[in-house]
């Protein structure tokens, strides 16, 4: 049981920061920079050197949110609350945790897109957001709030983390949103798009919610929470947010969120949850209209970025969720054809019929995921333009040259890039100016800007401003027409996004479509055609318009006018270099307890990060009272490249019973080492690392009634190389695309140990997307000399969850098979898999009461074939077949995992039929 609550803390433990990137494993924060931290009286502020400007303007928003937010829940932190500053990801995010302190991350960029395209600056929409979490899960009364001062920062003493993600998220909306002035999603007109789509399609039930799962809308927490409590505060008054808060915040008994909705409404979840529906019908029922937003083509889980070139060929991303998207081109009157597989968010301009311009992210420098351009040509070959340049956006002039929006700690500029190669600015967005597009024809350059409240179109194209239009509306995607002085873009005037233009002379904008629910994208027009996706509830559409003669109204705007961009005034603070010390220390611990056969152990668990998360730990020392002997386990990573493990365990060979007590005969102890360091080079479609480490495993008999103790001693150095460009997808089963490969070269030799020979192996795992199944294979081949340990070959075991590959690994799966059969040991083994895993059902259902629940139900059908062999002896094949249900069992809305009920048959000698139920995949 002690084995479980660390496997336990160490996956929570590791999991708690959101710094990841949603689709690739990431550490955002580069040792490598020289890192600061500004302290104000609430806050402590790390930053890299170069963000110094952007620090100073998050220390005053947040303590001007502090203030708002903390008298808002009547509650304040004990301590200060930790916020990192990320330059690192060209996307717009945050995160937050209470444990193991309050602390929060939040990535610079501001938004260029989607929903969180507002009327307020971007630091204070997401340290609104951030800030809220912070103090919503910190609170507590009562018993929580006494284990805490007990235990300290346990998990379970935070009751209001134990909830389920549309609760925390919906909550965090509705503190950011201020809808009257369009502030945050509430007052977000893509957001209220989106529920009105699902409104159209059929509302989710709350057991749907709860579960989360893969589905659409995949903002559901945000969407469906934040509407739930505006539905509450509008239904049952101002006061019902706040008394839903204090109520849940005392629960010692987690997860019991329909006792808070009986005490504070009088009603159920359930009842609750149906009169929300209700409320949500009502608000957002489907107007009848007649709708202009041209004629649909084609549907898919994800059309992004569409493009139209000279001739008509069009340009797109598309995705079916489970293998990579892809680039497609269109000629008129034939069908899609597939160039390339891209990086999701990637954009698309320049459409020429030969090629087109892509601005895709990957990885650079190991710590950053950033923008850079490639000409990608109808053959799919691909050209890099800039590489690690954070171009965003771009557009070609008539000239050759190319003009890119980068952002960068924080700011904008438009660039010009001359056909070598060099770059010049050309404008630079002020402090707190978001750029939300960009478009060039001929010398011309304009740009649609967010700058203190007011959304523009401006011209740039001599480095200079000229506001075309100014107001309130958002508005993104500039194009220029085919018209002279005719600048198209999409706005949401009449709170839809639609398609609008501008001309040159003309005091209207034009308005050319008239959508349900809200255009996404556009390209510029081409003989009289837009090519353009829609938002809808289930995926995306592609859709052709064909451009009237006539709008289909003309709206005069406002004067263009120029927004005057608010000074932030820093606060008072202390400037320090960082110092991983400061966060370091423990904030809590765990009694641990362990009972079995006479032995009594006791001790604690306890576990850090640093604020950069460079530094994590984990230590567990214990004591069996008994025999005296020290025990424990304690982990520690750096950086997610330099890991080292320590582990001693103590198990009772032979015991019986005494006159009081269980007296113990024979004892043996176990003590597990490892050490890995690893240096890498990391891409988003390719990882490689290589590296170095050493293990240790020994482990004493204590025979008591002899008086002796038996010693063996395994111990081992080794070098190690891989490369791994396996990519899992929003609906696959696991990885559904490329390939790992793990080399291993270890030695014994004159370490002292019970083995003194060299081990050479391979392991290789192979991902082979079939639609939505996957083809997955695997072949380990090990040699070792006859002076090192034997292979073994046998049982189901699961890859272990860990950071690091693993050292000394001497017994490899075999199902069908029992490990330790005399004729699967040898010094050589091979080990080949094919399992084929589809998935059956996505039930995506979790109960209130009791709070259980299930997401995906998969199947796995499998064939291993292994031997293992002497040298100079020829291999003897031993196969298994086998069948496993796979499943994403939930417990209380948080915690989830995935397990495998499987039965396998061991077709030759020493095969027999096994069923066992393990955690994870076979690998």
């Amino acid at each position: 049981m002690t084995r479980i609550i660390l496997r336990c803390a160490l996956l929570l433990f590791f999991c708690i920061p959101a710094a990841r990137a949603q689709w690739i494993e990431l550490y955002w924060a580069d040792p490598a920079l020289r890192w600061r931290t500004l302290q104000t009286e609430h806050f402590e502020i790390h930053f890299a050197d170069p963000s110094r400007d952007e620090a100073r303007r998050v220390a005053g928003i947040a303590e001007r949110v502090y203030a708002r937010t903390t008298r808002l829940l009547d509650w304040e932190p004990r301590r200060r609350t930790q916020i990192v500053l990320f330059n690192s990801g060209d996307f717009s995010n945050g995160f937050a945790s209470p444990v193991p302190y309050n602390f929060s991350g939040i990535f610079l960029s501001p938004p260029d897109q989607g929903e969180l395209l507002q009327d307020r600056e971007w630091l204070e929409l997401v340290i609104s957001h951030e800030f809220f979490h912070i103090v919503h899960l910190d609170k507590a009364s009562g018993a929580p709030l006494d284990l805490r001062n007990v235990l300290g920062r346990l998990l379970f003493a935070f009751p209001n983390a134990l909830e389920p993600s549309w609760i925390i998220e919906g909550l965090a909306v509705l503190n950011e949103s201020d809808a009257p002035h369009r502030y945050g999603r509430l007052g977000n007109t893509f957001f209220e798009g989106q529920m009105r789509a699902e409104a159209a399609r059929g509302l989710r039930s709350l057991r749907e919610v709860n579960a989360g799962g893969r589905g659409f809308p995949l903002n559901r927490d945000y969407l469906y929470g934040s509407y739930f409590f505006l539905y509450l505060q509008e239904r049952y008054g101002a006061g019902a947010v706040r008394a839903f808060i204090d109520d849940y915040s005392w629960n010692i008994v987690p997860f019991k969120i329909d006792s808070t909705a009986q005490r504070v409404t009088g009603k159920g979840m359930d009842a609750l949850w149906a009169d929300y529906q209700d409320w949500l019908r009502g608000r957002f029922a489907r107007q009848q209209r007649d709708w202009v937003q041209g004629r649909e083509l084609r549907r898919a889980f994800s059309i992004t970025a569409p493009a139209l070139s000279a001739t008509g060929i069009r340009w797109y991303v598309e995705a079916d969720g489970y293998t990579r998207p892809r680039l497609i081109r269109q000629a008129p009157d034939s069908p899609p054809r597939v160039v390339r597989e891209v990086e999701r968010d990637s954009r698309l301009s320049d459409a020429r019929p030969d090629s087109v311009l892509v601005a895709e992210l990957d990885i650079c420098r190991n710590h950053n995921l950033l923008y850079q351009l490639r000409r990608v040509d109808a053959k799919g070959r691909a050209r890099d333009v800039t590489r690690c340049a954070r171009d965003r956006f771009a557009a070609s002039l008539d000239d050759g040259r190319i003009a890119s929006v980068r952002v960068g700690e924080g700011s904008a500029e438009v660039v010009l890039l001359d056909p070598g190669g060099d770059a010049r600015t050309l404008y630079r967005a002020s402090p707190g100016d978001s750029i939300s597009g960009l478009a060039a024809k001929g010398r011309r350059i304009v740009i649609t800007r967010l700058r203190a409240a007011q959304w523009a179109v401006v011209d740039i194209s001599d480095g200079n401003e000229r506001v075309l239009v100014s107001d309130e509306a958002v508005k993104h995607s500039p194009r220029f027409g085919e018209a002279a002085g005719e600048i198209f873009f999409v706005a949401d005037y009449e709170r839809t996004y639609d398609i609008w233009s501008w001309r040159e002379g003309r005091s209207s904008l034009s308005r050319w479509t008239r959508t349900p629910y809200g255009v996404r994208e556009i390209s510029a027009p081409v003989g009289g055609e837009i090519l353009l996706t829609t938002l809808e509830a289930d995926g995306a559409v592609l859709r052709l318009l064909s451009v009237p003669g006539e709008p289909l109204e003309e709206s005069t705007p406002a004067s263009p006018k120029e927004a005057v961009a608010a000074v932030e005034q820093a606060p008072q603070g202390e400037e320090r270099p960082y110092s991983a010390l400061r966060t370091l220390r423990p904030t809590s611990w765990l009694p641990l307890i362990q009972i079995g056969d006479g032995a009594v152990a006791v001790g604690a668990l306890t576990l850090g990060q640093d604020a950069l998360e460079l530094h994590q730990y984990v230590l567990a020392p214990m004591v069996e009272l008994t025999q005296g002997e020290l025990l424990g386990q304690a982990q520690y990573l750096y950086d997610g490249r330099h890991g080292l493990m320590v582990n001693r365990t103590l198990t009772v060979r032979a015991s019986e019973p005494g006159p009081s007590r269980t007296e113990i005969k024979a004892y043996s102890i176990r003590e597990d080492a490892q050490w890995v360091s690893l240096w890498r080079d990391l891409h988003v479609n390719r990882r490689l690392y290589w590296g170095l480490g050493a293990a240790l495993e020994r482990e004493d008999l204590h025979d008591l009634a002899l008086g002796n103790v038996r010693t063996q001693d395994e111990r081992v150095v080794g070098l190690l190389a891989g490369i791994d460009s396996r990519r899992q997808q929003p609906l696959s089963e696991g990885p559904s695309q490329g390939h790992e490969l793990r080399l291993f070269y270890e030695t014994s030799r004159g370490l002292g140990g019970a083995y003194d020979g060299n081990v050479y192996r391979a392991d290789w795992r192979g991902h082979v997307s079939l639609g939505t199944s996957v083809l997955a294979l695997r072949w380990n081949e090990a040699y070792g000399q006859t002076t090192a340990e034997p292979f073994e070959l046998g049982g189901s075991k699961s890859d272990e969850y860990i950071l690091l590959p693993v050292l000394n690994e001497r017994d490899f799966a075999l199902r069908g098979y029992t490990t330790g059969t005399p004729e699967l040991m040898g010094h050589r083994a091979r080990v080949a898999t094919v399992e084929w895993r589809t998935p059956l059902r996505d039930i995506d259902r979790h109960l209130v009461v009791p709070p259980l629940g299930i997401n995906r139900i998969s199947l796995n059908l499998f064939t291993d074939i292994g031997a293992a062999w002497e040298h100079g002896a020829a291999p003897d094949y031993h196969r298994g077949i086998g069948a496993e249900l796979m499943s994403e069992p939930r417990l209380g809305y948080v915690f989830g995992l995935q397990a495998r009920l499987g039965i396998a048959r061991g077709l030759d000698q020493a095969g027999s039929t096994k069923i066992y139920l393990r955690v994870g995949r076979s690998f």
